[in-house]
């Protein structure tokens, strides 16, 4: 297999992930600053086209044209269609429904929003009043904070409150705790709850007989490490692990960037067991936390080879790793 095309797609899916995170690293949530450099989010979904992938009979990707902006998807049943994720506005959520008319006349039964961010719950608002919004409990207690959702993502679309102009709130009608699953008519999908990674409620959707998965912002994609933010390193570690033992994904939709495989699934668990064992050496060692940072343990084992990826890439993946030693750190050193 030839190296080249996949050091391309590996920085073409991490300048990707750089785009989106910024958002989450500046929440009052995190309590981190962003690092040196960092390359400010940009969700603007101006002139962004869904591409329609189909990966399985009745199960299609959307995948967003500029990377960094939110992928979605659709699985068509005999009764009906369920969507993940409403995207950012109604602009968008009405560019999901035109996909799906595309495709198929029947009605959309369900949306699953994979966590409580805006830009993958903004668009509710837009899809018909019988369609079921679907969520995890902790994504619907937080999507409660939607002004302040609305002011912070401001941010990530150069200020330009005309994106969010005519976004209304709109809650989910189904929650669900641990799993949850439905029929859509000779087609079950389900939606599940592996714990906190990179939100409290992230969810993956899952189409067993297709073996597809959409993973949200829990799996980014290739080339890439998780972004521990709202949730510690352990418990990431075992959200991965209880989604790789549970399902079969023979592909990944990731909430933004490039299509990618269960291989990432192992890539994280990898990485997440590595820092640990690296932080809880350091803080039994009695290192202080500006020493283990200015080591960057594991970082020769998951950064970029060589001149593989543009160095804007190079610094953000250096600096997300920076963060997470941080988060490790508070973590194990209490």
């Amino acid at each position: 297999m030839a190296l080249q095309p996949i050091m391309r797609r590996t920085a073409q899916g991490a300048a990707a992930l750089m785009v989106f995170l910024g958002s989450t690293l500046a929440d009052a949530q995190v309590g981190f600053n962003a690092p040196p450099g960092f390359i400010p989010p940009r969700l603007h979904p101006q002139g962004t086209q869904l591409e329609t992938k189909e990966l399985g009979v009745g199960v299609y990707a959307l995948l967003s044209g500029r990377p960094g902006v939110d992928n979605s998807g659709f699985v068509v049943g005999e009764r009906g269609v369920l969507v993940v994720d409403a995207h950012i506005n109604g602009a968008m959520a009405r560019q999901i429904q035109d996909a799906v008319r595309r495709v198929t006349p029947k009605p959309i039964l369900y949306v699953v929003n994979t966590n409580y961010h805006g830009d993958h719950t903004f668009g509710n608002y837009a899809f018909p009043p019988e369609t079921r919004i679907v969520a995890h409990r902790r994504t619907a207690e937080r999507m409660r904070a939607f002004e302040h959702e609305k002011e912070f993502l401001l941010a990530t679309v150069d200020g330009d409150t005309a994106v969010f102009a005519d976004v209304e709130l709109r809650l989910p009608d189904t929650i669900f705790d641990d799993r949850l699953t439905l029929d859509l008519g000779g087609r079950v999908v389900e939606v599940h709850h592996f714990g906190s990674g990179n939100t409290p409620g992230d969810s993956v959707v899952y189409v067993p007989e297709a073996r597809v998965a959409w993973t949200g912002n829990l799996v980014v994609g290739e080339g890439t490490i998780p972004p521990i933010f709202e949730g510690g390193t352990g418990a990431y570690l075992v959200t991965i692990a209880r989604l790789a033992g549970t399902i079969d994904a023979k592909t990944i939709v990731p909430g933004h960037g490039f299509l990618t495989s269960s291989a990432t699934l192992g890539r994280y668990l990898r990485y997440l067991s590595d820092l640990i064992g690296a932080v809880r050496d350091a803080v039994a060692s009695g290192r202080s936390l500006e020493a283990t940072l200015a080591a960057m343990p594991v970082w020769e084992r998951y950064s970029p080879p060589g001149d593989a990826v543009p160095p804007a890439v190079s610094a953000f993946l250096a600096g997300l790793h920076r963060l997470n030693i941080q988060r490790t750190y508070a973590d194990l050193a209490k």
